[in-house]
C-alpha cells in the first residue's frame, strides 16, 4: 500500500493512529458554510460560530479549515 501511496513506512507507522486535532472543529464550520449556501466567508464564519455555539476560534484557523472546505 505504501508503495502505491508513495509514502514512507515510517511515516504511516507514525500517523496511522493519529487523530486530526481539528476534525471537530472542521465539521462546525462545514455546518456554518453549508447552512449559509456557500456563500459566507472567514469573518461570518468565526461571528457564527460565536454566536451559535459559543466558541472563540482564531481567523487563522478558520481560514486553513475552510481551505479544505471549498
Amino acid at each position: 500500500m505504501c508503495a502505491v501511496l508513495n509514502i514512507n513506512l515510517k511515516i504511516y507507522y507514525k500517523y496511522r493512529n493519529k487523530e486530526d486535532p481539528d476534525y471537530y472543529d472542521y465539521l462546525i464550520i462545514k455546518e456554518l458554510f453549508d447552512d449559509s449556501k456557500s456563500t459566507y466567508g472567514y469573518r461570518r464564519i468565526v461571528e457564527g460560530l460565536l454566536s451559535k455555539y459559543g466558541v472563540v476560534m482564531n481567523r487563522k484557523k478558520v481560514l486553513r479549515i475552510m481551505k479544505n472546505i471549498i
